[in-house]
């Protein structure tokens, strides 16, 4: 018999995107309830080139806590 865990693995991963002609990241974890992703880190800065967006966001996103998407699971 096989069974299936329900726990949502809360890994947070970094999503770097175009925007009103600009870069931009957003860090997002899996929804606990649902399907989707819920946003829990995004730059306020616009960045001119997708490589400066992406080494801001990485640089955010590495130096988050290990547990920290945790406190964003509801």
């Amino acid at each position: 018999m096989t069974t299936r865990s329900t726990a949502v693995h809360a890994s947070p991963m970094l999503h770097v995107f175009e925007q009103d002609g600009g870069w931009h990241w957003g860090i997002t974890i899996p929804r606990a309830a649902g399907s989707g992703f819920k946003l829990i880190a995004y730059s306020e800065t616009t960045f001119d080139a997708e490589v400066e967006a992406r080494r801001d966001g990485s640089r955010v996103l590495e130096n988050l806590p290990d547990d920290a998407a945790l406190a964003f699971v509801s």
